[in-house]
């Protein structure tokens, strides 16, 4: 076998004077400033295991964006907000969440799990729809990202971590809505309790734009109901279509996709005094129609329409200060497809948790699930992970899992003039272990992490030259660590925050061009402020530094954007600005990000 290319990491002097001058200000907010919150700050996380763990207690690595830090960025997508939590990749092929890749920890996109409400987003034909996160901003509660391996909560795709979208509950109303260039609205609502029954919220949202270059036009939209219909009863229906010019997406060619998805979800809960049980099920069907070329109907046009079952029941019991959880899931995928075929894939899965206490200072979770595929067989994927007080202020956190991916059914069947699939594919499956602290004291808030993954069978799309197709193949056995550090500073009204995360990839050479699993960002940094600057008025800046590896050559770049508003009682206008230096970059080799975008716009609260 060829010797293995090491790809190592380091910190640039950049990086290191974006979070010197990001320190500066905020040492300035130190003065006579309340305490801040902790870096995780809901009263109990929900994404992180099983069982809903208390945030004192969590034992793993995770980012809580909430609402109030949305608003206080003025974030209008799930996408913007996801570009602050270090180690995630977003790699974009547009504005307004168009079409986005995710990459935690340097996985390839389709190795990280999408949820939104628990309600899994990943589409079994390919992984670039699990972006199509069907929540309007205006009406998310917060996002909480799971980093390192989380197959033994969730089974396939979770090599990298997890992303849980949760919708706003209780009783509000707000709304957005916004104008800016190349003829770009962007509109979103949301409504929960008030003349509405208890327990049930509604969300519409849309977006158009005649597109910053030829054939990168778009037009999307959705709607959203969930609705508690009795005691321990919640339903949950979603629906959103996007249509978007995808010139260079997947090839050289001005190709047009249309997508679509509806989602049914039930959950009902039922707690005593010891115990909680929990049976969930949710269906999801997708469509996709692409044309691999506008002026040429019929030529490598495709149709793809999707279905996915998912049946989960689980029940624990607590014992003392410790609970235990058992389950059973149980689901399908199906594809009809006018390129792919008619397929299908049963699955099943059975699973347990143990949370304990140790002594006063530590909590440890352990948890064991059996996953059972028709075509790729069993996976055994078991994890453990530990957090323990130190001191006020420090926690010391560590986990070790695996993780495992079935591939897609683009990877196994697709062809187009570009891209060829591979039947045979095997799953992928990893193992990661991290460590960590958490520090707390005197309004700061930081934590540093270490981590590393071993993937093995990790599928990727090759070319011996330019002039051939891309074919995909279990051809890369990866290891990949990294650093992530971050630190933050609320005082009253204003909030700044800097972040960081180095990778080093191995992976043994090819003799042939790779089309994604080394496209990844080596350094990452961040650093955003929010405050008040009189009369009502506040500004928030963010600057996102990216080192990647694009088409086998290094680029860096910098996107600075910033927005003003005023606010006037429950309403702010507001003068946004992305790409503020009118970079030139790219995020996907081939596929152009705009320019400078300015737009207007009003949000009501």
């Amino acid at each position: 076998m060829d010797e293995p290319t090491r790809i190592e990491s380091s910190l640039p002097l950049r990086w290191l004077l974006g979070a010197s001058l990001c320190l500066v200000p905020a040492a300035a907010l130190a003065q006579d400033a309340p305490p801040a919150p902790p870096r995780i700050t809901q009263e109990v996380i929900v994404t992180a295991s099983i069982a809903p763990v208390p945030a004192s207690d969590i034992s793993r690595d995770v980012t809580v964006i909430t609402r109030h830090d949305l608003d206080l960025f003025g974030l209008t997508s799930v996408i913007e907000a996801l570009r602050l939590v270090p180690g995630v990749d977003a790699r974009a092929r547009g504005p307004l969440d168009v079409q986005t890749d995710f990459s935690i920890r340097g996985a390839t996109f389709g190795q990280n799990l999408m949820l939104a409400d628990g309600i899994r987003l990943n589409d079994s034909q390919t992984g670039h729809h699990n972006g199509e996160i069907p929540l309007p901003a205006i009406a998310v509660d917060r996002i909480e990202v799971v980093e390192g391996a989380s197959s033994a909560v969730y089974g396939t795709d979770a090599l990298g971590g997890v992303v849980n979208v949760i919708s706003r509950h209780g009783s509000y109303a707000a709304g957005s809505l916004s104008y800016g260039q190349h003829q770009t609205i962007d509109a979103q609502a949301s409504i929960g309790g008030g003349r509405l029954p208890v327990g049930w919220s509604l969300s519409g949202w849309g977006s158009r734009s005649s597109g910053f270059l030829f054939d990168r036009d778009f037009a999307s939209g959705g709607a959203a109901v969930r609705a508690r219909i009795a005691r321990g009863l919640t339903v949950d229906v979603r629906h959103q279509r996007r249509a978007f010019g995808a010139n260079g997406f997947y090839g050289a060619s001005p190709s047009k996709e249309w997508t679509d998805g509806t989602i049914g979800a039930a959950q009902f809960q039922r707690s005593g005094t010891t115990w909680t049980a929990v049976v969930q099920g949710a269906v999801r069907n997708h469509g996709d129609h692409f044309r691999w070329d506008i002026a040429r109907p019929g030529f490598a046009e495709n149709r793809h329409r999707t279905d996915a079952v998912d049946l989960q029941a689980q029940a624990a019991r607590r014992v003392g200060a410790s609970s235990f959880t058992i389950g059973a899931s149980g689901g399908g995928d199906w594809v009809r497809s006018s390129n792919l075929g008619d397929h299908h894939e049963r699955r099943g899965g059975l699973f347990a948790e143990w949370q304990a206490p140790v002594g006063d200072r530590a909590t440890v979770v352990a948890g064991l699930r059996l996953d059972d595929y028709a075509t790729f067989g069993r996976s055994t994927s078991p994890s453990v992970s530990i957090v323990a007080h130190a001191a006020s202020g420090v926690r010391l956190r560590a986990s070790a899992g695996h993780a495992f991916r079935v591939p897609t059914y683009t990877e196994r069947y697709y062809t187009d003039p570009a891209n060829q699939g591979t039947p045979d594919l095997r799953a992928e499956r990893g193992w990661s272990v991290d460590g960590g602290i958490d520090w707390t004291r005197a309004g700061w808030t930081s934590a540093l992490s270490v981590f590393t993954r071993w993937d093995t069978d990790v599928i990727d799309w090759l070319r011996p030259t330019a002039a051939d197709v891309w074919r995909s193949a279990n051809v890369r056995d990866v290891t990949t660590r990294g650093v992530e550090a971050s630190v933050s500073r609320r005082a009253g009204p204003a909030y700044i925050r800097a972040s960081y995360t180095g990778l080093a990839v191995d992976a043994p050479s090819v003799a042939q061009l790779s089309k994604y699993v080394l496209e990844y960002a080596r350094h990452q940094g961040g650093a955003s402020v929010s405050a008040p600057i009189g009369g009502g008025a506040r500004v928030a800046l963010n600057a996102d530094i990216r080192n990647r590896l694009v088409a086998q050559a290094w680029s860096t770049y910098t996107l600075l954007s910033a927005r003003v508003s005023r606010t006037f009682n429950r309403t702010d206008v507001y003068l946004a600005a992305s790409n503020l230096l009118d970079t030139d970059y790219v995020e996907i080799a081939g596929v152009a990000m705009p320019g400078r975008w300015v737009s207007v716009g009003v949000t009501v609260r």
